[in-house]
């Protein structure tokens, strides 16, 4: 009985590490941006730092041009850093693709302007982040 009650306490721990990064990011528990720059440098990182307030600003902004809500964006952010990985080899990041959303994502559909960001990165798989953003149309 003993170890069965172990086990049940080990099994949600357990869920959690086992689960995909889009689940991770959308999770409950620590903000949304946090999540997803401590999956972007994989490590831990707290809610002071310097990277998680930009990713703050940025959600800010990017839930702002988009009208979507912070999970959605999360969770499309995710998705797109997955599928240019999966596509070019090129480590990309969800924080990568949500400054991309952020900065020239005014005035256009999410889906739009990640994929412009996508395409960028796709089409030069050796360009860096800054030079997709500054190729996107």
């Amino acid at each position: 009985m003993r170890s069965l009650f172990a086990v049940s306490l080990f099994l949600p721990a357990l869920a959690l590490a086992a689960a995909s990064p889009l689940e991770s990011v959308t999770a409950t528990g620590e903000s949304i941006p946090q999540r997803m720059v401590s999956l972007s440098v994989k490590e831990d990182v707290a809610a002071s730092d310097a990277r998680v307030l930009r990713a703050r600003e940025q959600m800010a902004r990017a839930i702002r041009n988009t009208g979507e809500t912070e999970q959605a964006v999360a969770a499309a952010c995710t998705r797109a850093a997955r599928f240019i990985f999966d596509s070019t080899k090129s480590p990309a990041t969800s924080i990568e693709v949500l400054d991309a959303l952020a900065e020239k994502g005014a005035g256009r559909a999410m889906s739009d302007s990640i994929g412009r960001y996508v395409e960028a990165r796709r089409n030069s798989p050796g360009k860096t982040h800054a030079e997709a953003i500054a190729a996107m149309k």
